[in-house]
């Protein structure tokens, strides 16, 4: 209920800026055969390149997974990441519980060290895109704050992944099962996943940068690589169902300059929902494996098993 609160106060605050007559009308004049199969092409790529990651990161520190079980898994739990992408991720722990009956500390440590690498390179995009992009102020406070981060991230990531320093409270730390797959990892582990995730989030950057021209939004592809990780990281608050709402008001904020403020609510409002209808369809194609998240009679830690 909460998240849908918070999304009827976003459109309160987006159609109080953007009447929604005009936001409609927008929405007409876009390039709507443009959008649509692009739409389709890019949730194709993401599912097979997500998939094929997953295959690699449990089947490495986990247990075997191969590619046509992870497209399962990916597929089932693109039905419940509609709802929140952070619902999305705990229905991946828990298909993986009952369905390969992997401790759920186990397979949540290894998403833990994937998504490690989404800071890295949205960061790194981020930082990048807004040392190129240098006409606005707030783009430049973001640049410092991305290289801060990212800085962090890294050492982090460095600290947890080694030995050293052999600090009694980082040797805690490393003992923990939540980092166990931070110990295993090797550099190649590293260079696949750090890649899978650069191309993960570089075809989000080409989605945005070509829908926001069909929608009439002549956006600078410096700007793109600058806002679009903002964009998406507004996307994965918990306030809205599927980030509905929160990426047009980033999109407002970034891209005012570059286009029809209608436009851009337009984009921002139908870019999100094309997006998550084509993944739940695609998720349809999977849905008679939904029952491993719904039968307590496959999970190996229910009392009752």
């Amino acid at each position: 209920m909460a998240p849908w609160l918070g999304a009827a106060g976003i459109f309160t605050y987006l159609f109080w800026e953007i009447p929604l007559a005009d936001a409609l009308r927008a929405f007409s004049r876009a390039r709507v055969e443009l959008l649509v199969p692009g739409v389709l092409v890019a949730v194709t790529y993401w599912f097979l390149l997500e998939s094929f990651a997953y295959s690699y990161l449990f089947s490495r520190f986990n247990i075997p997974l191969s590619w046509a079980e992870a497209r399962s898994l990916r597929g089932v739990t693109y039905i419940v990441t509609a709802i929140n992408w952070n619902v999305g991720t705990a229905a991946v722990v828990l298909h993986l519980r009952r369905s390969k009956r992997v401790p759920a500390l186990e397979s949540a440590s290894s998403l833990f060290f994937y998504t490690n690498f989404d800071g890295i390179v949205l960061m790194g995009l981020t930082f990048i895109g807004a040392s190129l992009f240098t006409e606005s102020a707030a783009i430049r406070s973001i640049q410092q704050i991305a290289g801060v981060v990212l800085v962090f991230q890294v050492l982090t990531l460095a600290v947890l992944t080694s030995s050293r320093p052999r600090w009694n409270w980082l040797g805690r730390i490393r003992g923990l099962s939540i980092v166990k797959s931070f110990q295993m990892a090797r550099p190649r582990d590293f260079a696949i996943l750090l890649a899978v995730r650069l191309f993960y989030f570089f075809g989000f950057l080409v989605a945005f940068w070509m829908g926001g021209h069909a929608f009439g939004i002549e956006l600078p592809l410096a700007l793109a690589a600058a806002s679009v990780p903002a964009i998406l990281m507004a996307g994965a608050l918990p306030i809205t169902p599927a980030g509905l709402g929160t990426q047009a008001a980033a999109m407002l904020f970034f891209w005012s300059d570059y286009g029809d403020k209608a436009s851009i609510v337009a984009f921002g409002l139908v870019f999100p929902i094309a997006m998550t209808l084509t993944r739940c369809l695609l998720g349809l194609l999977y849905v008679r494996d939904l029952r491993v998240l719904r039968n307590p009679a496959l999970d190996p830690e229910d009392p009752g098993t």
